[in-house]
């Protein structure tokens, strides 16, 4: 029996570079005041639900933030609500995922099958997911600070 492979995946480090800095734009419209306040909240509201998403500054250095989001939300048991750990590049304005759901050091291209059942494109994937959610907290959620 002749098996098709399929070709191994390669990565497009332009496209990755672009997702990651449109993270960091939208990111910086989220939180306008990310350079000088450590701790945000938005409000989540998506047809009856809703939720919060938090996001914490938790290291700062001359050229990078470190940012925990959690959300918190009530859409029922069936979805876990991820955590991420994003790192901002403030000098090539980026942001990538480091962490999520407290695991870390992900790898651009993973062998499949591995031992943690990554997908090939695994970081591709989770700053995809980053995007997304960041699409979704620009169009249902607003801010619980007050504008001064």
């Amino acid at each position: 029996m002749n098996k098709k492979l399929k070709p191994r995946y390669k990565v497009d480090l332009v496209k990755q570079q672009s997702l990651c800095e449109s993270s960091f734009h939208k990111l910086r419209h989220l939180l306008p005041e990310l350079g000088s306040r450590d701790n945000f909240s938005l409000k989540l509201h998506y047809q009856q639900h809703t939720g919060t998403a938090e996001f914490q500054v938790i290291n700062r250095a001359p050229f990078t933030l470190e940012l925990d989001v959690s959300i918190q939300a009530d859409w029922g048991q069936w979805l876990d609500m991820p955590s991420f750990r994003v790192r901002i590049y403030q000098d090539v304005r980026m942001a990538e995922i480091i962490s999520m759901n407290h695991e870390r050091h992900f790898q651009a291209l993973y062998d499949y099958p591995n031992q943690k059942m990554h997908q090939p494109d695994e970081k591709a994937q989770l700053n995809l997911l980053l995007s997304e959610w960041l699409n979704f907290c620009l169009a249902h959620g607003f801010s619980t600070q007050k504008v001064v």
